[in-house]
């Protein structure tokens, strides 16, 4: 069967937008906006498109207001340029009383389709963002929530188009909120709020004025576990799974959820969740890790160890499932296969006096008194005053002075000791 014609990309027109007043400051204003609704179009594909911003007059807003194109220049543009829609708008503008600087933008875009003969009207978005202090020839504003207005507005452009926003345009990687005061509060709290006090009440201004707005419901949350407060935080994460569908954020949701659970006593729960998370994020080996955790709590360490295993699997260098795994083994005497797993951890992270100090348990149980002897050392040296330094400390007194080269060789038994794990 032969394949079928590639169809044709839609026909877009970008017009000038209006402006009721003017300056060098609007017209970058506008500038920048079309750049962010044609990467909006770039994104979504299946389009093309052309900037007829300065053929027709739009640079004149350096110099006075220009209006709106008339519906009738709409259509005689849209005509002459055989398009499947035309975009164009207006921008209300307020400047600062005292400096003459923007202090407001409304943007208010403008759809035409040929086709029917139809007007369209995304959401307006007011822009307030601006450094008051700034000349009024030049453009300061806050550079994360421009974007995210560029980001918004490419969104409600592509829905009038009927265009599902792809996953590859975004803002930072943050999801905009159908509410822009929530989006705005939201970003206020990300970008600029300094105390985390400041940043919950942004947070929580955003919940406000969309409830389901999920980063603001997950940044709480986030800011709740820094406070300790792991039952809201475990309230706010259940809401934020609720009003997602994003794989990404309902993985690392759930494994907060599962961390809250912890925090909160109960690892039955939090294994639950955890096993949520990994239908989302199954290569995350810290998942497998810490549901072993809460095998070992249950004693059910055959459980634990496979888990540990899945973890290593996929993460052959993750420092908390090599550990787990060797204490695992260690407990049951398998020094052969617990001794490698703590080499390597060690290998990883060489100032871990814990770890140096188990490892030195190791090789004495195993027989190995010199090379537990320089483990124990390295502890000592590393945290002298810890749980790690003393205990290494008590047994290199208990080994005693170091063998000259050429003694007499160890006869000492193995000993089932391993120390701190």
């Amino acid at each position: 069967m032969d394949s079928q014609e590639p169809k044709p990309d839609r026909k877009l027109v970008f017009a000038p937008l209006g402006a009721d007043m003017f300056g060098d400051d609007i017209l970058l204003f506008e500038h920048g906006l079309l750049l962010g609704l044609q990467t909006a179009v770039e994104a979504a594909g299946g389009f093309s498109y052309a900037d007829v911003h300065e053929a027709l007059g739009g640079a004149g807003k350096q110099n006075q207001p220009v209006p709106p194109l008339t519906e009738g220049e709409v259509y005689a543009l849209a005509e002459r340029a055989g398009c499947d829609a035309l975009i164009d708008g207006l921008l209300h503008c307020e400047r600062d009383a005292e400096t003459g600087a923007l202090a407001l933008v409304t943007v208010s875009l403008r759809v035409f389709f040929p086709a029917t003969g139809t007007f369209a009207a995304p959401d307006s978005l007011t822009f307030t963002a601006f450094d008051p202090n700034t000349r009024p020839e030049t453009l300061e504003l806050d550079y994360d929530l421009w974007i995210a207005l560029q980001y918004r507005l490419g969104v409600s452009l592509l829905d009038t188009l009927g265009v599902n926003v792809p996953w590859s345009f975004t803002a930072d990687t943050l999801q905009v909120t159908p509410s822009w005061p929530a989006y705005t509060a939201f970003l206020k709290g990300k970008r600029l709020a300094r105390t985390p006090e400041t940043k919950l009440g942004y947070y929580e201004q955003a919940i406000q004025r969309d409830p389901d707005f999920f980063l603001a419901l997950y940044n709480s949350a986030m800011l709740y576990k820094t406070q300790t407060d792991y039952a809201t935080m475990r309230k706010r994460l259940s809401r934020a799974v609720s009003v997602t569908d994003d794989p990404k954020d309902l993985g690392e949701s759930y494994f907060e959820l599962g961390l809250a659970s912890i925090y909160l006593g109960d690892p039955k729960t939090a294994r639950n969740f955890w096993e949520r998370a990994l239908e989302y994020a199954p290569e995350n080996p810290s998942l497998y890790v810490n549901m072993a955790g809460t095998y070992e709590q249950e004693e059910n360490w055959q459980e634990a160890i496979r888990l540990n295993e899945e973890a290593l699997q996929r993460a052959p260098d993750n420092h908390k499932a090599l550990v787990s795994l060797g204490r695992l083994h260690a407990m049951f005497g398998r020094l052969d296969q617990a001794i490698p797993l703590y080499e390597r951890a060690l290998e990883l992270s060489p100032d871990d006096a814990l770890r140096h100090s188990v490892l030195g348990g190791c090789y004495l149980a195993d027989g190995r008194s010199e090379e537990a002897r320089a483990q124990f050392q390295l502890a000592v040296n590393l945290d002298p005053d810890g749980d790690p330094g003393r205990y290494a400390a008590q047994e290199l007194a208990n080994l005693g002075p170091a063998k000259s080269a050429g003694g007499e060789e160890e006869k000492e038994t193995k000993k089932k000791r391993w120390g701190l794990f």
